[in-house]
């Protein structure tokens, strides 16, 4: 018997981001439904970004908390410049194995991964060897948590924080997800962000998804999904001690056998 079994499990996340969970789900024997619920585009004011590029040389860190603030930066740096040559003076902090994988594809390497893979870890990580009169980028996306940001300059530190994509909804997802629930199609929902998580309850806002939750399993990709999850009622059924997708699997594999 496989590990997951054919159950039937949606995937939330942008597009862009679902074909790698898509992928291990199949390869454990289950059936993803992909329903993003988020889509992710570049900034059209591209001006603030560009000037940052421009006196990257004054930077003396680049923090990336999520695959898309490294593709979005450097497309427009590569777009700019020609390439992606960082000063040797700028340090790169990232915030888990999967978010340094992305960036060397760019052929550049991380300087600091934190211990515990979110942002509050990311931060005490920079704060142990970031110096009183260091210069911090931060490229993000429009709704990234200010964790860090606010952390950092409690302790004096100058920090950037430079909007690189913006995170809406996907609403054309809602159709096929309503019909997915009212028939008993799902047998699991994974969250991997705060967003999917919102932008799952507005969009089926004014319908009676509720009524149809009972045999649906919840899984959640780390605690800052899960807090988000409860603030809507939902319950998280699974949440990994290491906050990666396939850690979510594992976790999920494990909840399966429990029952």
């Amino acid at each position: 018997m496989s590990a997951l079994n054919g159950k039937k499990i949606v995937v939330t996340r942008a597009k862009a981001q679902a074909s790698a969970l898509c992928d291990q789900i199949k390869q454990l024997g289950g059936i993803p439904l992909e329903l993003p619920l988020i889509t992710c585009k570049a900034i059209e004011n591209k001006q603030a970004i560009h000037q940052a590029i421009k006196i990257i040389h004054t930077y003396e860190w680049l923090v990336f908390t999520s695959k898309n603030g490294i593709d979005f930066f450097f497309q427009e740096y590569q777009g700019l410049l020609g390439n992606v040559l960082l000063p040797p003076t700028c340090k790169i902090a990232v915030v888990g194995p999967k978010t340094e994988a992305v960036l060397a594809t760019y052929g550049l390497k991380a300087d600091l991964i934190p211990e515990v893979f979110v942002a509050e870890g990311l931060l005490q990580s920079l704060l142990k060897v970031v110096q009183p009169n260091d210069k911090i980028l931060i490229p993000r996306g429009n709704l990234a948590r200010n964790i860090i940001t606010d952390g950092l300059r409690e302790n004096g530190i100058s920090v950037c924080e430079l909007d690189v994509y913006e995170t809406v909804i996907e609403s054309s997802s809602k159709e096929e997800l309503y019909e997915a629930i009212v028939q008993h199609d799902i047998d699991i929902i994974t969250f991997t962000s705060s967003s999917t998580v919102d932008h799952f309850v507005e969009l089926l806002e004014g319908t009676d998804w509720r009524t149809y939750m009972d045999k649906i399993m919840f899984a959640s990709i780390g605690p800052i999904t899960s807090k988000t999850m409860r603030k809507h009622q939902l319950l998280v059924d699974v949440e990994p001690a290491e906050y990666t997708i396939q850690a979510m699997l594992n976790s999920i594999i494990e909840k399966l056998k429990e029952e």
